[in-house]
């Protein structure tokens, strides 16, 4: 453009026009919000190598068990059972996790113990049958019954894959007979096994827990180790020194005098045992165990009625003040972690047996009935399984 187009005298000075800069930052904020929510929905997705520890549910035990009309009272006040919710950890909720007092997180591998996810579940299955048979025997003996039990097999708790019993046998499967020869308890299925040399076709008769015999035949190719420079046959069941069978156990069969049947929906694992003992006793020793209060309970149960410790009572303690609950019998062991968690509306009693349960109960108002009899003497009362201390589910 020259002077003469804008009618000026030649000779004047013309400044530049100014450029207009384009202003860029709509774009490089609308750029940064769009990786910002590609990140998100990403988080969302992607799971961490962690299992959260959340507090779970707290339920009635009154309503998950049944005897015969003849057998049960009406209950006053209830026992509650409670377990511990498990959650997949992804990116997006790490940190709300953390932060989170009543969570925790564990590593998978931690609480899996590297298995694989199917034979980790099913561990959990097994735990709580054998936890509900333990259960109505030792409720039964409490008040007085006569509950005889027979070793009727050994129960698979754990297969190592890539060994030959891996795909031939489940966790849960009872192996009641090696090439027709009954075995009754992990001691003679061991020594069965060792009869044979590795690479020989044994035959195992395999029933379940609720249906241990006849069982169906399984033939497995025997693999071979060495233990003390000797090589040896194994079908793939982990067993550490004897007598301590850790990835089996020695499978009872209890007589009870009349049915009794628990149902426990989803819950998995061995830590009702104790709560499901105390509603089997307050439903058949008069109904007034808990002194019309609510009661919680956790903990496993064992034949000679010692109780075990369990894990998460932390996120239980919880769970059972969302339900009022007012006293929470816990593990002795675990009475700390209980009681820091507690409010000053629950009390909190740490147990080794059933009888410091049923003590406990007694000093919050509770009516013993017929509870206050205890085993009765015989093989149906005192005595009990050779090696039940042993069993991975104890």
């Amino acid at each position: 453009m020259t002077t003469s187009d804008l009618n000026l005298p030649p000779g004047t000075a013309v400044a530049p026009a100014p450029v207009r800069r384009r202003r860029r930052w709509p774009v490089v904020v609308s750029v940064v919000v769009a990786l910002l929510v590609v990140l998100v929905v990403a988080s969302a997705f992607i799971t961490l190598p962690y299992y959260a520890l959340v507090p779970g549910d707290a339920l009635a035990v009154g309503p998950l068990v049944s005897v015969p009309a003849t057998q049960a009272h009406p209950l006053d006040g209830s026992v509650l059972l409670t377990d511990v919710g498990v959650d997949d950890v992804r990116l997006i909720n790490w940190i709300p996790d953390v932060l989170d007092p009543n969570a925790e997180l564990v590593k998978k591998q931690d609480l899996t113990g590297n298995l694989p996810q199917n034979e980790f579940d099913q561990q959990g299955v097994v735990d709580m049958t054998e936890s509900e048979l333990t259960a109505e025997a030792v409720a039964l003996r409490q008040v007085g019954l006569s509950v005889p039990e027979t070793d009727v097999g050994v129960t698979i708790y754990t297969v190592i894959p890539g060994t030959p019993a891996y795909g031939h046998l489940q966790v849960g499967d009872v192996v009641s007979a090696v090439d027709g020869s009954p075995v009754t308890n992990t001691s003679q299925l061991v020594a069965a096994i060792r009869t044979h040399r590795p690479g020989e076709v044994v035959t195992l008769t395999v029933g379940s827990i609720d249906h241990p015999q006849p069982g169906r035949p399984v033939k497995v190719t025997l693999g071979s180790a060495t233990e003390e420079g000797k090589v040896v046959p194994i079908l793939g069941i982990p067993a550490g020194p004897a007598p301590y069978q850790w990835g089996m156990g020695t499978q009872p069969r209890y007589d009870l005098p009349f049915p009794v049947s628990i149902n426990p929906g989803q819950i998995g694992g061995p830590s009702a045992g104790l709560a499901f003992t105390l509603g089997l006793i307050d439903l058949l020793s008069g109904g007034h165990l808990t002194g019309g209060h609510v009661v919680a309970a956790t903990g496993t149960i064992r034949p000679d009625g010692s109780v075990g410790d369990v894990g998460g009572v932390a996120q239980k303690t919880v769970a059972v003040e969302r339900q009022h609950a007012t006293l929470f019998l816990v593990p002795e062991a675990e009475l700390a972690v209980a009681r820091a968690h507690a409010t000053k509306g629950l009390t909190v009693v740490g147990v080794s047996s059933l009888h410091d349960a049923l003590a406990a109960l007694q000093r919050a108002g509770g009516e013993l009935g017929s509870a206050a009899l205890g085993p009765p003497p015989g093989p149906g009362g005192h005595s009990l399984p050779a090696d039940w201390q042993l069993a991975p589910w104890s």
